[in-house]
């Protein structure tokens, strides 16, 4: 939100910014008001779903849109901005962290993955994505999806009561850029747990920003969730160590936010297992930006919270993974600028008849110029239609000699073993080196580290003619210490090769 000045130079009275967090069974809605020293004073609302089912159901969308209409009307909500979160059950956030390549590959992959989300149910997939530069070798980009009946509800209720949205994001983003606030993972990594609603949403967050979006399967209750996140504790550190280059150690803390019992038997399970050290996430004290009661600061209360946060901190719009961005209407006009908006092709009509006799005496005087040519014309058409037709057969005859002669020759396997052997680092080894079939190559090598593996893998890939590379397994060797892979290539079809060496070519020349 941009804050504009009048003619005298003078600020304009900032309005109240409203952050509502929507979850299956609750509305939370948290209310800043503007103080002294653009600062501001945090309220929390929230509103209970009567329904077991949830608000989004079929049966229960009456009293979602009921408790909206209380929420705006109880706090004045369109005369401010209103920004949304929506919970872990209705979307997904999908993270690519790394150089600028590599995440440009990672999210176009996600185009095509993103339609076969199935855990968001069936359905058309809309999504909401911002990338940012984090440094000159790191790229940070992410990808949020969210079903487009869902967003396009949600949306369709807040304009049916006259209030437009700032945007709509996962409220695990909006509680990693609060944490990232308080300084709470400016050096190292921390594991952030929201079990506010039904199902636990859990992430890795690092110096602001959401890493990894991780949903433990079958992880409803406090101990299935403590069971689950127990057995992936080391899993998540090598993660932090492949993208983050930091030792597996320094992921040692979980902050968890909920109601307070849930919050405190998962404390409670995870202290007396020692996997990691928890602690409960409250509303932070940032009071340089708002001030809060100290009895408002429920770690239930942090979704809502971390909803509006954006709205004060004047964050740019394009740094937000809003999920509006494929629904989002123009606001609504009064009703002078409709009328003219749907009459503006009658109007213009009626201005073009008034040059139609001129244009239509000119263009029959141009028609009757052209028929006086006409047989000239198909003449000339008819004699190229013919050059046409032989130099297309002539065409079709050299491209199929051009075919049988490439099946003819042989693969130059002796130059793909090189090729593949000035890739691999000097550390590494090839054991074995075999062709397949006349599209497969096998490798089997061995390495001192796990990691240069993946190294070879984004090196076997830049190869010319290479389709697909496949990783079959990895095999630690104990009594070398080493670890053994084996590694599958596909290289391109006849024709695509040598239109690859054809591009190759051009290139040199």
């Amino acid at each position: 939100m941009s804050r504009r000045l009048s003619k005298q130079n003078k600020p304009i009275e900032r309005t109240k910014l409203f952050g509502l967090w929507i979850e299956n069974r609750m509305l939370q809605v948290a209310i800043a008001t503007p103080i002294n020293s653009d600062r501001y004073r945090l309220e929390i609302d929230y509103c209970e779903c009567p329904f077991e089912s949830g608000w989004l159901d079929s049966k229960s969308l009456d009293a979602f849109s009921d408790a909206i209409e209380s929420l705006v009307e109880k706090h004045g909500m369109r005369r401010g901005t209103v920004a949304v979160s929506l919970d872990g059950d209705f979307c997904v956030s999908r993270i690519a962290l790394g150089n600028r390549d590599a995440v440009e590959r990672e999210v176009q992959s996600l185009d095509s993955r993103v339609p076969r989300y199935l855990q968001l149910g069936p359905g058309v997939k809309v999504t909401g994505q911002v990338r940012q530069r984090v440094d000159d070798e790191t790229d940070y980009a992410i990808t949020s999806v969210v079903n487009q009946s869902l967003i396009g509800l949600v949306y369709g209720t807040f304009r049916a009561h006259d209030v437009e949205l700032a945007y709509v994001e996962p409220s695990l983003v909006s509680i990693s850029r609060l944490i990232g606030q308080s300084k709470a993972c400016s050096e190292h990594p921390v594991l952030i747990a929201d079990g506010t609603g039904l199902t636990w949403d859990v992430g890795i967050v690092f110096d602001g920003r959401l890493i990894l979006d991780y949903r433990p399967a079958a992880a409803a209750s406090e101990t299935e969730f403590h069971a689950a996140l127990d057995g992936h504790i080391s899993r998540l550190h090598r993660f932090c160590n492949r993208y983050l280059g930091i030792k597996a150690g320094q992921l040692d803390k979980m902050l968890i936010c909920g109601s307070e019992a849930r919050v405190n038997q998962t404390i409670a399970l995870f202290q007396q297992s020692g996997a990691i050290k928890s602690e409960a996430l409250r509303v932070p004290r940032l009071d340089s930006l708002y001030e809060i009661d100290e009895d408002r600061r429920h770690s239930h209360s942090v979704p809502a919270v971390a909803s509006v946060l954006p709205l004060m901190l004047d964050i740019q719009a394009d740094q937000v993974p809003d999920l509006l961005t494929a629904v989002r209407r123009e606001p609504d006009q009064p009703l002078w600028m409709q009328s003219l908006r749907v009459g503006w092709p009658a109007i213009a009509a009626l201005v073009l008849c008034l040059f139609g006799f001129g244009i239509l005496t000119r263009q029959r005087s141009h028609v009757t110029e052209m028929k006086s040519g006409e047989g000239q014309v198909q003449a000339t058409v008819t004699a190229t239609q013919s050059r046409m037709h032989r130099l297309a057969g002539q065409r079709e005859r050299i491209n199929y000699l051009h075919s049988i002669a490439w099946h003819c020759q042989e693969s130059d396997w002796g130059g793909r073993l090189k090729q593949i052997t000035q890739s691999l680092p000097d550390t590494a080894r090839l054991n074995e080196f075999r062709v397949e079939d006349g599209r497969s190559i096998r490798i089997d090598g061995s390495v001192f580290e796990e990691r240069l593996v993946y190294d070879i893998l984004a090196q076997l890939e830049q190869l010319p003619g290479v389709a697909e590379v496949a990783l079959h397994n990895t095999t630690p060797d104990t009594n070398s210490d080493t670890t053994r892979f084996v590694i599958r290539l596909t290289m391109v079809g006849p024709g695509v090769q040598g239109q690859v060496e054809d591009a190759g070519a051009n290139d040199n020349e």
